[in-house]
């Protein structure tokens, strides 16, 4: 025998076999771990799958689906009021509408209010709606002009008319608004002396029930204070020897005095050539407002009222303004026609027609006429 068959021949069978079934069980633990690693790892990407297509949906439902709404014209019962401002666009009335629980998104509401085929607009007023509306019905509640709350005084109007106005669209005593009327939170300037009378700017305004008074007080003094520094009124005021305070007064008796816009320079040229002279004013109109009337003729009692306001008796201008003038009335104030004019009647109250004089005789005779019209007019 070989070396090499003895060598093979010493090692016992069984070992041999032991060796090998020893191998045989590795491989076999070996296969059992790799199948669940890869158990493991295909479960790990099903659920970052899963977890990732859940995103994906909330990222396009959010992105592309349709935005959160309300159904229905609102809960009945409810009551909400949104105040819309001049130039608001559809997302900044989206947004009030939303903080006010109107509509539940603003994206729902510019939705509506971009996508409406008749391109309707809303404008700048106040609503009384209902919490909890769906986008569609709220835009078409505030699209439609009759749901608008709005009130709108005149020029000439003075602060009490004003203020019963308020307190009537608001269904609020008298006495709240007039409270309201001085409250520092009105922001007057303050050579006003804290009088709101001059400050309530002839415009449109929103006004609705469930309002606070001081809110639609504060939008009037605000818009006057805007439209008296976009007129520069303190500037030219002082450039006409005037305060603007003087002007405001000034502007009021225009205002009151005469109908007809051309004749405004001339009464402004009247009050300054009077004031120069140290006459009194010898305006009825200012009578008229500490009597609290209109009255085209007053009695000799009630021309010799004792008061500040009474121009016919006291030299100089009235404590404060006795109207809300216009902007005609204030640059009529501020630009005088240049002359020797301290004479003016109305003669005729129907049409406005207004005559002016230099001297006393000539007053006299226009007096005359509008007697005259009184007597042919009677009752009026």
């Amino acid at each position: 025998m070989s070396d090499l068959g003895l060598t093979m021949d010493t090692e016992p069978r069984s070992r041999r076999r032991g060796k090998n079934g020893g191998s045989r069980g590795r491989r076999k633990e070996k296969r059992g771990r790799s199948g669940c690693a890869v158990f493991i790892a295909f479960a790990v990407v099903i659920g970052l799958l899963l977890t990732g297509g859940w995103f994906a949906y909330g990222f396009v439902k959010d992105r592309f689906g349709p935005p959160p709404d309300y159904s229905g014209a609102g809960v009945e019962g409810s009551s909400v009021v949104v105040v819309v401002k001049p130039g608001w666009v559809a997302s900044q009335i989206g947004n009030e509408l939303k903080r006010a629980k109107v509509v539940k998104s603003v994206d729902a509401f510019t939705k509506a209010y971009t996508g409406d085929k008749q391109q309707r607009n809303i404008e700048a007023s106040a609503y009384v709606l209902k919490e909890h509306m769906s986008a569609k019905s709220a835009f078409e509640f505030m699209v439609n002009r009759a749901n608008r709350q709005n009130i709108t005084p005149g020029e000439g109007l003075r602060a009490s008319k004003v203020l019963d106005i308020v307190a009537k669209k608001l269904n609020v005593p008298f006495a709240d608004v007039e409270a309201a009327s001085k409250d520092p939170a009105l922001g007057l300037p303050e050579w006003a002396g804290g009088n709101i009378e001059g400050f309530l700017w002839p415009a449109q305004y929103a006004a609705a029930p469930g309002m606070k008074p001081i809110d639609v007080l504060k939008d009037m003094v605000n818009t006057s204070k805007n439209k008296y520094a976009t007129m520069k009124l303190e500037e030219k005021a002082a450039a006409v020897g005037k305060s603007p305070y003087d002007i405001l007064k000034m502007a009021s008796i225009i205002q009151a005095e005469v109908r007809n816009t051309e004749d405004m320079t001339k009464v402004s040229e009247v009050i300054y050539n009077r004031l120069n002279k140290n006459m009194s004013l010898g305006m009825d109109s200012t009578v008229n407002y500490v009597l609290n009337k209109s009255a085209l003729q007053l009695t000799a009692a009630e021309l010799n009222t004792d008061s500040p306001y009474n121009t016919r008796i006291k030299k100089g201008l009235p404590p404060t303004p006795i109207n809300n003038p216009g902007e005609k009335a204030i640059i009529a104030a501020l630009s005088p026609t240049q002359g020797k004019l301290l004479y003016f009647v109305t003669v005729n109250p129907d049409t406005g027609e207004t005559k002016f004089s230099d001297n006393q005789t000539q007053f006299n005779k226009d007096v005359k006429e509008l007697e005259q019209w009184h007597k042919d007019n009677p009752g009026r």
